[in-house]
């Protein structure tokens, strides 16, 4: 089964590829190198079983033509693609509002075409504000 992982060179998205690896599946990696290296791919291979399926193509999510042809034959995605860093969100709310929502509309759109129905969608703990109590569970009041 052909998985999408958006972002899948970060750090939550590198784990989670190397999980997906281990447990059989092929992976198509969508990162735009923004926030990460493609000498990270080289790490999963490294931690990945020996033979898995596991490609990168340097994309934006933003980019709706680019992402519809790499979701043919794809069952899931896993959206990890995003902007995190709360201060500078604050300080260039524009781009944060352009990456995070547009790359994920235009995700959506493109599943839309290809008629991908299978959406993991990868948040932070910054929804739950200031914790009431610790650890956050995700029951928490959301404050984002």
């Amino acid at each position: 089964m052909l998985i999408l992982v958006t972002g899948g060179l970060g750090y939550i998205g590198s784990h989670t590829c190397v999980v997906l690896a281990e447990a059989g599946y092929e992976l198509a990696i969508v990162d735009n190198l923004s926030n990460s290296k493609a000498s990270v791919l080289e790490r999963i291979y490294e931690l990945a079983p020996e033979g898995a399926k596991i490609s990168l193509k340097r994309a934006d999510v933003r980019e709706r033509a680019a992402l519809e042809p790499l979701l043919k034959d794809v069952k899931a995605v896993i959206h990890f693609a995003g902007l995190k860093a709360v201060g500078e969100s604050v300080e260039k709310p524009l781009l944060y509002y352009e990456n995070n929502v547009g790359g994920t509309i235009a995700l959506l759109q493109a599943m839309d075409a290809q008629g991908v129905r299978e959406l993991v969608f990868s948040s932070s703990a910054t929804v739950y504000g200031e914790p009431e109590r610790l650890p956050l569970t995700e029951d928490h009041p959301l404050r984002p």
